[in-house]
């Protein structure tokens, strides 16, 4: 079961919730459970069929969210770009400290088969079931 929040363009330039980590804002509003239940779904660039906006979305390693300081994120998908997506997120330390809208791109993975930048590469994220 995918997480939902169908509101999801009303909250460009919220205020941030909870922890104002990530995952703070897909529990607040798609009411997920804490990130040890989650489990990685469809990697969103390869869906065959539309992504609904407001889809929940995460980087995932061997399918568990992993929960670090960096390198991992949580946002809310919107639509798809050229080259990549838009997501809806927040993050901790935000200079504006407010919720909005971005394009994550398609960066590919490194030498060694890693995604390259995961928080930031459309590549890395899957969608939270």
């Amino acid at each position: 079961m995918a997480y939902l929040y169908a509101r999801v363009e009303e909250l460009e330039e919220s205020e941030m919730v909870g922890t104002q980590q990530c995952v703070a804002l897909i529990r607040f509003y798609a009411n997920a459970p804490a990130t040890f239940a989650w489990r990685q779904g469809e990697r969103v660039i390869d869906s065959t069929s539309p992504i609904q906006p407001g889809t929940a979305i995460a980087t995932f390693v061997n399918g568990r969210y992993p929960s670090h300081q960096a390198g991992n994120h949580a946002a809310f998908y919107l639509r798809p770009g050229a080259g990549g997506f838009y997501v809806m997120d927040q993050w901790k330390n935000k200079p504006d400290g407010k919720v909005s809208s971005r394009f994550i791109p398609s960066l590919g993975k490194d030498k060694r088969g890693k995604f390259i930048r995961p928080s930031n590469n459309a590549d890395a994220y899957f969608i939270i079931e």
